[in-house]
């Protein structure tokens, strides 16, 4: 048996500073006001939900997405976002290695880190010693996301001592291919820090169940608390079984213990199984499988969408500024 606790936060957001606003005519374009004013207040939170996982006995928990809270930034100008983010994930990378160190688990953050001179929406996987064994960038961008963030180019699992994982950053999860990919890696689990939740409100939790029952995986996703927001942190078993959730509850957590050995099976007198004679269902499917037909899932798109150019940036901020566009 391999049995494991996993774990995921729900952490809810401080009120926004209108002085800290890039879009705002009072904006205070100083990255340390920035960082000490809104980011280490904000990560504060999500750092003592992860230490009350620790507490719980956590093999590995996963934090939300954009846990430094850069979000509110994507419409400023690159050389600031540039700063804040370099700023940002040097401090949250110590905060976590240590946290990963004292609880001796697994610790997956989520935030905006530069690369030479790109930056990814990336997710690092932190080992009991806290040094990072695993990253992944996120592969699908929203179109907001684009204005300064570069996609990712690989769909990966991680090592771990009790098996392998995936990850997906929240617009991830709206692809199947992405877990499909994961299963066929053989990942155990897959953790999805994320802020959004389905395409619309109801479809978040029918999606995360349909695509882990379809790729026979665990999902944990970590989900960040909104009033009146769809979306709730949760476990979900292979058979898309919803296994624990936070509810709509602000700053709380959800953990659950699973057993990787548990087979997704069937039946010995189910027919399936009977005619087949294969009682998992994961391998099973394998068999089942025509990739032959698949051809056109690799055909890419005739039009590719691509960031905005500065011109369309600038008339963006402006109607964002004046009311006549939501950011989110």
């Amino acid at each position: 048996m391999r049995k494991i606790k996993v774990g995921a936060i729900q952490p809810g957001g401080l009120p926004f500073d209108a002085k800290l606003d890039c879009l705002s005519d009072g904006f205070i374009n100083d990255v340390n006001t920035i960082i000490d004013n809104h980011v280490l207040p904000n990560l504060s939170i999500s750092l003592s939900l992860l230490e009350e996982c620790g507490k719980a006995g956590c093999t590995i928990v996963t934090s939300c997405e954009d846990m430094t809270s850069l979000g509110r930034y994507l419409t400023a100008e690159p050389s600031l976002y540039g700063e804040l983010a370099k700023s940002a994930s040097e401090i949250v990378e110590d905060k976590l290695s240590a946290l990963a160190k004292k609880y001796r688990m697994y610790i997956i953050g989520c935030y905006a880190k530069p690369e030479g001179n790109l930056i990814y929406n990336t997710a690092s996987l932190f080992n009991p010693s806290g040094v990072i064994i695993g990253q992944y960038h996120k592969t699908h961008l929203p179109p907001d996301e684009m204005w300064q963030i570069t996609e990712g180019e690989k769909i990966n699992v991680i090592e771990t001592d009790f098996g392998k994982i995936g990850i997906e950053i929240c617009y991830d999860m709206m692809f199947s291919e992405p877990t499909e990919v994961l299963s066929l890696l053989g990942a155990d689990v897959i953790f999805h820090p994320t802020a959004g939740y389905g395409w619309y409100d109801s479809i978040g939790e029918a999606t995360l169940r349909t695509r882990a029952n379809d790729g026979s995986v665990f999902i944990v996703t970590a989900k960040n608390y909104i009033y009146n927001g769809a979306g709730k942190s949760s476990v979900i078993d292979r058979w898309g079984q919803v296994l624990a959730d936070a509810g709509f509850y602000e700053n709380t957590i959800v953990y659950k213990e699973i057993d990787l050995e548990l087979p997704k099976s069937q039946p010995d007198w189910f027919y399936p199984t009977n005619m087949s004679g294969i009682a998992d269902v994961k391998r099973r499917k394998l068999t089942e499988r025509r990739p032959e037909l698949y051809g056109k899932l690799l055909e890419k798109h005739s039009v590719k969408q691509m960031p905005p150019d500065e011109t369309k940036k600038s008339a963006l901020r402006e109607k964002i500024k004046n009311g006549r566009c939501r950011w989110n």
